[in-house]
């Protein structure tokens, strides 16, 4: 049986920064992917399907939702647990991790990755995978609860722009169970069973794990740059 995986592509599919990477994984998945958004997101998901058919897309749908009632219906849920690739996106991150939170949607999701699927978040939904999840909010990066669907990792889309990697390092210090993972623009990331694989692009890899804290801050924080082709392990990920 083929091992599920999760991957984040931090790059909007219409502009084609990262079309090798997209072609790959619905080679694997034999041409069949879900495009699971938010209903303000719709006509944007039907533009990156359209575009995934000069990729390999043979078989490809859109599911928006509209209300959390939907994330805890079986039916909606089933046919997310039946695809062998999901693609996520989200527009408001705090309001989509609202609407899925510990729902049948979240469970069928995981079933999808038992199953051998693949789970992959586009752009700055990338953030919402792990047990910590990244927004914006007048102007400040904030943090909150993720999905949870990655233990052991707070992930960060577009870690280059101003301030994204202090908030990135200050999370990892204050909770050193967690690694930091933060993605640069155009980057994809799979992680598969303990491993991260850097298909594009730059990861920069946070762990404050043998860190000594004092009074005024932290010192020896791990801080790694991994670029396209590298492997590296990872917590929580079997």
């Amino acid at each position: 049986m083929r091992q599920g995986f999760f991957a984040l592509l931090t790059a909007d599919p219409l502009r084609g920064a990262l079309r090798r990477v997209e072609a790959r994984l619905l080679e694997e998945a034999r041409g069949e992917a879900l495009f699971l958004v938010p209903y303000p997101l719709r006509d944007l998901a039907e533009a990156w399907r359209l575009v995934y058919r000069d990729l390999g897309l043979k078989r490809g749908r859109v599911l928006y939702l509209r209300r959390r009632e939907e994330a805890f219906d079986p039916e909606v849920a089933g046919q997310v647990a039946q695809s062998p690739l999901v693609l996520l996106a989200a527009e408001g991150l705090p309001e989509f991790l609202d609407l899925i939170r510990e729902s049948l949607l979240l469970q069928a999701l995981l079933e999808v990755h038992r199953k051998g699927g693949g789970v992959v978040a586009l752009g700055e939904a990338a953030g919402l995978l792990g047990e910590a999840a990244f927004y914006a909010l007048e102007g400040e990066v904030r943090a909150r609860l993720g999905l949870a669907l990655l233990k052991g990792l707070a992930l960060l889309p577009k870690v280059e722009e101003r301030g994204r990697f202090l908030a990135l390092s200050r999370l990892v210090a204050d909770n050193p169970d967690l690694v930091g993972l933060g993605l640069l623009e155009n980057t994809a990331l799979r992680l598969l069973r303990g491993l991260g694989e850097v298909w594009a692009g730059e990861v920069t890899l946070v762990d404050a794990g043998g860190a000594e804290f004092t009074h005024r801050g932290v010192k020896g924080l791990r801080v790694d740059v991994l670029s396209e082709g590298e492997r590296f392990l990872l917590p929580g990920l079997d």
